[in-house]
């Protein structure tokens, strides 16, 4: 992670995300987040999907963070290939980009894809991300509250 230069120190303008491999070697938009334990930080890695509407992390994501999701409703997700995955919703508390934020989450343990996915509730209506390709970088900028 990069951060850009600002005119005022303390400022955060913008914070560029190289691309990392993925299990089969392939370049692509993969970030560190820190998720809250309710103790200590933990550091996630999440593919960063702009076709995904929400979060969804694996449930064992849930157990490190101390969640107890058999409390909780558990709803139902269409994904693109027609499947349906079960998840169940939190709210989690989460570093990215040099903000915290509370966001929606959601945690399955039918999750196959073999990395977290960070979507677009909680973060897009917060950041401008910008996926640049050809460059293997993710430019991520806090967009100005209303």
């Amino acid at each position: 992670m990069r951060r850009s230069s600002s005119s005022k120190p303390s400022a955060l303008r913008r914070v560029d995300f190289p691309y990392m491999k993925d299990a089969q070697g392939h370049y692509a938009p993969i970030v560190y987040l820190q998720v809250w334990t309710g103790n200590r930080w933990l550091y996630l890695q999440a593919y960063v999907d702009s076709g995904a509407a929400w979060s969804i992390f694996h449930s064992d994501v849930a157990q490190l963070l101390g969640m107890k999701l058999h409390t909780t409703r558990r709803h139902y997700m269409s994904l693109g290939n027609g499947s349906v995955l079960p998840i169940y919703h939190a709210r989690i508390r989460v570093r990215f980009a040099g903000e915290e934020l509370l966001v929606p989450a959601g945690f399955s343990d039918a999750l196959r894809v073999g990395f977290n996915l960070l979507g677009r509730a909680g973060f897009f209506d917060r950041f401008s991300m910008t996926f640049n390709d050809r460059a293997r970088l993710l430019s991520v900028a806090r967009l100005p509250t209303r």
